[in-house]
């Protein structure tokens, strides 16, 4: 049957290596100058900066440009993870669903340069995309429409219509999603959730590598 579109953003689900994906993350801070809102499955690169504490700063990556991985949660603004201790006053269990926009905060990223990513094909704003078998080995990069303020997800998705073999672009196709929901015929199916891995990871080795 059609694959259903649920577009989330880039979520880690194993190593390049076969090993799974244990929740593995790194603290990153995002500064209340940053205007941009970061919801998880959101790729980051490394803003240049640090925190007080030396913890580096993140913002949201480009369409095009490498990455230094993805968010995989956000940090209570009165938690204090370098210190471990609380701020000030009391908090909830629930953890908040996004970063907005213009506000300090600590999120987690996983930023290992070898993790292979689930994540839906589309083009531009997120428009339908057929699945193609040649698709694998291109390199692409991916749709900067904003996430959801209501579940906290991403809206990243694969923006196919940039894909090439250039070396720079920041995602490499490594197939498709083997799942019993989600349909995989060349020249017919949409919505198809690919894996891809950072092509020029910024915590990898070298430059990314040309499509295939």
């Amino acid at each position: 049957m059609p694959n259903v579109s649920k577009i989330r953003g880039f979520v880690p689900v194993k190593h390049a290596t076969g090993a799974p994906y244990n929740g593995q993350a790194n603290v990153y801070f995002v500064p209340a100058s940053d205007s941009t809102a970061l919801f998880v499955g959101d790729p980051v690169v490394l803003a240049g900066d640090a925190s007080v504490e030396g913890v580096a700063t993140v913002t949201k990556a480009s369409a095009s440009g490498p990455a230094l991985g993805v968010v995989v949660g956000v940090i209570n603004t009165k938690l204090d993870p370098v210190s471990g201790k609380m701020t000030s006053g009391s908090i909830s269990l629930d953890t908040p669903q996004y970063r907005p926009a213009s506000t300090a905060q600590f999120i987690l990223v996983a930023d290992a340069p070898g993790l292979i990513y689930e994540v839906e094909a589309a083009t531009g704003s997120n428009a339908a995309y057929t699945y193609l078998s040649a698709d694998v080995g291109l390199n692409v990069g991916h749709t900067t429409v904003a996430g959801s303020t209501a579940t906290g997800n991403s809206n990243a998705a694969l923006d196919m219509s940039t894909k090439a073999t250039t070396a720079t672009l920041p995602w490499k196709i490594l197939g498709a999603v083997i799942r019993p929901d989600n349909e995989v015929v060349s020249g017919t199916s949409q919505s198809v959730k690919l894996h891809v891995k950072a092509n020029a990871a910024t915590l990898g080795n070298g430059t990314g590598a040309t499509g295939q």
